[in-house]
């Protein structure tokens, strides 16, 4: 093989691991708030792009979500809104509707997995009724859209009717038991080929007996 030969053959090598090793390559994004950011501190899911965000909101990520779209991944999982209950949920869910046609129309073989609010306890700024509320909007707006799968989390976080006191921090937060159970809920979805995936299925389906412990 001649000297050109050799040199070409490595500048391709050397392209195709770059590509492998490229965030263009990502097949997973996740994105939301500080939840979704703890993802960071507590492991799991670590060939995730995540770009949860302290302090995040609906309209930061519509405003953000380019980046995202030029990644044109796989899958992208969406927990938002917790920060932003408090106001109009009208207007919340017309913003998550935006973002969900901007993921359709930038990257549409991307699948987009809307997953519900979680409960709170001992949060007078914060309402589980409104919460609830906003949680039936996100499956609807799920439910009409085009490459949607809502995941319903939030029923498995419940104990007597609020978060489960001994997954939580501060009422909101989550400690890393939490996260091992949000993790066991999920992981079908983030490991499973998008061809595998029936829109109608989401964790509703599960009993409380059948919902994994997170010890």
């Amino acid at each position: 093989m001649s000297r050109e030969c050799c040199v070409r053959a490595g500048v391709t090598a050397v392209i195709f691991f770059l590509a492998l090793i490229s965030p263009a390559g990502a097949t997973v994004v996740f994105l939301g708030s500080s939840q979704t950011a703890g993802w960071k501190y507590v492991g799991g899911f670590k060939d995730v792009v995540n770009k949860g965000a302290v302090s995040n909101n609906t309209s930061k990520i519509l405003a953000s979500i380019q980046p995202v779209l030029d990644l044109h991944p796989d899958k992208v999982f969406i927990l938002e809104g917790i920060n932003e209950i408090h106001s109009d949920i009208k207007v919340i869910l017309d913003r998550y509707e935006k973002i969900i046609r901007r993921i359709n129309a930038g990257s549409p073989d991307t699948m987009i997995f809307v997953q519900s609010l979680l409960p709170v306890v001992n949060r007078k700024d914060l309402s589980n009724d409104k919460i609830v509320e906003f949680n039936k909007g996100l499956e609807a707006l799920c439910g009409r859209s085009q490459n949607c799968v809502y995941v319903d989390l939030h029923s498995h976080f419940l104990s007597g009717g609020t978060l489960n006191k001994e997954l939580t921090s501060d009422g909101v937060h989550l400690k890393p038991g939490g996260y091992r159970l949000w993790q066991s809920l999920i992981e079908h979805y983030v490991t499973e080929p998008n061809d595998r995936i029936v829109k109608s299925d989401t964790l509703a389906r599960l009993t409380p007996e059948e919902t994994p412990h997170p010890n």
